[in-house]
């Protein structure tokens, strides 16, 4: 962030809604040491059950059964499945599906969209299941939702997209979205002619692929379930696993009993990472928690990158490198370990909060491992130079021999349960001309190549006045971006916004000159369609595809539809190519067609009948690296040490344990001993004190950019066990803090994670 010399002559930027963002008095209590055990399952039933949730959770993640449509954690093989194979959080997202609480015509008349805005997202989530087609139309001068038929709904978006320039439309997608929704939601873009096809990977591990793919070949990560269980050595860096992706724990659990050790990399303590009480295990159930870290490194917020550089010069030091492996399959080898010889040991130090002798245990680690894993999430992802320091992880892999081995290789966990099965199948902005030639040859229309707009250009467009249409496959773009003021605004200035959506959301409350709210069936809801009941696939996060099949009927009575079904239907009236009706009536012609254009799903209908799925091919596993020369790529990466001005922190902004992404399934984050509320901000005790502030002030925190500040007001200030010089807080609350020009280099993910702040009391202690 920008910090000018007088910060407080610069004007406010950020339009706060001053009812939505009052103070919410959360209560401090103790935090955990250990996650899950019976507390989390008594947590997932009070969800489950009070929402008729508890069916669909008995064969959830298992074949035959529903895919969570929460995280996207691999599961187990199949000789290893649990009788239970959910997790806390998981229930919670099947809760959201199977709620009997509706948000029928009667709720849209009582509440019109201004008053809806000072709402939090909570209420808006916990308003139950959108019931049927909603039009808000601004030139009737009417301000709330009406209900309008499904036919209407298609002729006013057929309509808006025939005259619209297919450079001014956006269609974004949310990694909720099966394959089959997904490849059709493409499909229409670019039968529009259009390659605006932003996504939430956009918004998370952006950085990832683009990391991954100039050095590996390949976008996602190497290293399958198996691997991990049984790895030597797995490094964990900017993760929460015990919020949000629990399943893991288990695996951690089995990679321990099987001699695996663990390092963690991570500015706070988290619950999840320190212990874990296996609900399904006799120790368990009787309160008593298996240890997980073995070191458990408090890095400064954006330091990874320096202490992977520490990590790599003290290998280099002791040569404890795979040099066959370096001459056989690398490049850039001599220039990459001669720069990391020529950094400062002290300025990587400051860096990264790490001391030399904390990185030389590490590195002992390393040594004696026989194969070691580095898992990632969103704390790596989400930093001004986070593609680099994914490179720089990267380097220590190659240099150690660890990609394409059992047990050894990149392990990025992803975020919603399809992310990385929707890039897949196409929806990415910059896709390679071999698959814009497929999808021509196959569908037999002009397939445009020039490449499209990511999910911050879009909103730049759409902010500066250069868009017209934006349509929506699930999610909560409003809230999920950053700088939320000035998105608000955009999103109400379209001509036309649509959103395929289950609940009220932040979103639906910027409505464009005409809205549409099109509900759909979850995944937990039967699908059916002409050709009979329907299935639908993902892929997780190692790269294995299955099927999802719902079986619930208690929302038959709604009228919505599938993805599916809305999409082709939209296709269909706008085009009116005969391709559109056949996808609707039955799936698997929509998997031919993946199988037709998209390497790697070779028999797609068949495979998907194999309880477990198929692994799609990953090159970097079998040590073969599509780069241009074949080869992997070490590379050069320059350290940074962010100085702050006089006064200010470093902030980065997570989940809480109710929460996935922008769904908030209650107000407590139990592990960290908050409760009842959200509006807390982390710090240390010593940088309080620094700062003239005490455990329970409240604050607003700022933040500065060149065209003003922007603040996030009314927080209870939290001592707390944090790496000096930072501090933690809750998204979407403070992504207002965010331009939207701040982003990553070459990725361009918002930078959520490493956000400069002061801190400005008012005058009140709450403790």
């Amino acid at each position: 962030m920008n910090t000018p010399q007088n910060p407080t002559q610069l004007p406010v930027v950020s339009t706060v809604n001053a009812v939505a963002n009052e103070y919410d008095y959360p209560k401090i209590g103790k935090r955990s040491k250990s996650a899950a055990g019976l507390p989390g399952v008594f947590y997932a039933m009070q969800q489950a059950i009070p929402a008729r949730g508890l069916l669909p959770l008995v064969n959830m993640n298992k074949h035959g059964g529903v895919d969570c449509p929460g995280c996207a954690w691999p599961e187990p093989s199949q000789q290893d499945i649990n009788i239970a194979e959910f997790c806390e959080n998981g229930a919670k997202a099947i809760a959201e599906e199977t709620t009997p609480d509706r948000a029928d015509a009667e709720f849209w008349a009582q509440h019109s969209v201004t008053e809806m805005r000072d709402k939090t997202d909570h209420w808006l989530g916990k308003s139950g299941r959108i019931t049927e087609p909603l039009l808000y139309d601004r030139s009737t001068g009417d301000d709330h939702y009406r209900p309008v038929s499904w036919e209407s709904a298609f002729e006013l978006i057929s309509e808006q997209l025939k005259k619209t320039d297919p450079k001014q439309a956006i269609f974004y997608t949310s990694g909720r979205a099966s394959n089959e929704a997904a490849y059709s939601f493409q499909l229409l873009a670019r039968r529009l002619g259009s390659n605006n096809l932003p996504d939430c990977g956009n918004l998370c591990h952006e950085s990832t692929g683009t990391a991954l793919s100039s050095t590996l070949g390949l976008g996602k990560g190497s290293a399958t379930m198996k691997d991990l269980e049984t790895t030597d050595l797995y490094i964990s860096v900017g993760q929460n696993p015990g919020t949000n992706h629990p399943r893991a724990l288990t695996s951690f659990k089995k990679m321990k009993e099987n001699g695996g050790k663990m390092v963690v990399i991570n500015p706070i303590p988290e619950a999840g990472l320190m212990g874990f009480k296996e609900p399904q295990s006799v120790k368990g159930m009787a309160g008593i928690p298996e240890k997980l870290a073995d070191e458990y490194l408090q890095v400064r917020l954006d330091g990874d990158r320096a202490f992977f550089q520490q990590l790599n010069k003290e290998m280099i030091r002791r040569d404890a490198l795979d040099h066959v492996f370096l001459e056989r399959f690398c490049t850039g080898v001599e220039e990459t370990i001669e720069h990391l010889k020529s950094l400062d040991d002290a300025e990587l130090e400051r860096g990264s909060g790490i001391s030399a002798e904390q990185v030389r245990k590490v590195a002992d680690m390393a040594e004696k491992a026989g194969s070691v894993i580095v898992g990632w999430t969103l704390g790596v992802t989400q930093h001004k130079n986070a593609v680099a320091t994914i490179r720089e992880m990267v380097n220590f892999l190659l240099l150690t021999g660890n990609i394409g081995k059992p047990g050894a290789g990149t392990f990025p966990f992803r975020g919603h349960s399809n992310v990385q099965g929707n890039r897949t199948v196409g929806i990415w902005e910059k896709m390679p001309k071999r698959f814009t030639d497929a999808l021509e040859s196959y569908f037999k229309f002009p397939v445009p190549t020039e490449h499209g707009l990511d999910a911050v250009d879009s909103l730049k467009q759409m902010r500066d006045g250069g868009n017209k249409f934006f349509m929506s496959l699930g999610g909560n773009l409003v809230r999920v971006s950053s700088d939320t003021s000035a998105v608000e605004r955009a999103m109400s200035e379209q001509e036309m916004t649509v959103h395929l959506s289950t609940k009220p959301n932040g979103s639906h409350l910027w409505p464009g000159e005409k809205s549409l709210i099109l509900p759909v069936r979850a995944r937990t809801d039967v699908d059916m369609q002409a050709s009979g009941p329907q299935k639908v696939t993902v892929e997780n996060s190692a790269g294995v595809v299955s099927a999802s099949i719902g079986h619930r009927t208690a929302n038959a009575d709604l009228n919505i539809k599938s993805e599916v079904d809305i999409i082709c239907s939209i296709g269909r009236e706008t085009f009116g190519d005969d391709f559109w009706q056949p996808m609707i009536d039955d799936y698997s012609v929509i998997r031919d067609a993946i199988e037709a254009t998209i390497p790697g799903f070779e028999r797609y209908n068949e495979r998907i009948e194999k309880p477990g799925g198929f692994y799609l091919p990953n090159g970097p596993r079998e040590r073969v690296f599509t780069t241009p020369d074949g080869k992997a790529h070490l590379s050069i990466n320059q350290p940074n040490v962010i100085d702050l001005p006089e006064g200010y922190l470093l902030l980065s902004t997570v989940r809480s344990h109710d929460q996935y992404n922008s769904t908030m399934y209650g107000l407590d984050d139990r592990y960290r001993g908050v409760h009842h509320g959200r509006r807390v901000i982390f710090v240390n005790p010593e940088d309080l004190k620094a700062r003239g502030l005490r455990d329970g002030d409240l604050v607003d925190i700022v933040s500065v950019w060149d065209d003003g500040e922007r603040r996030a007001p009314n927080f209870r200030v939290v001592a707390y066990d944090h790496a000096r010089d930072c501090a933690t807080t809750y998204f979407p609350e403070a992504n207002v803090l965010v331009p939207l020009d701040s982003s990553a280099n070459e990725s361009n993910t918002p930078v959520y994670k490493s956000i400069q702040v002061r801190l400005e009391p008012l005058g009140q202690n709450v403790k």
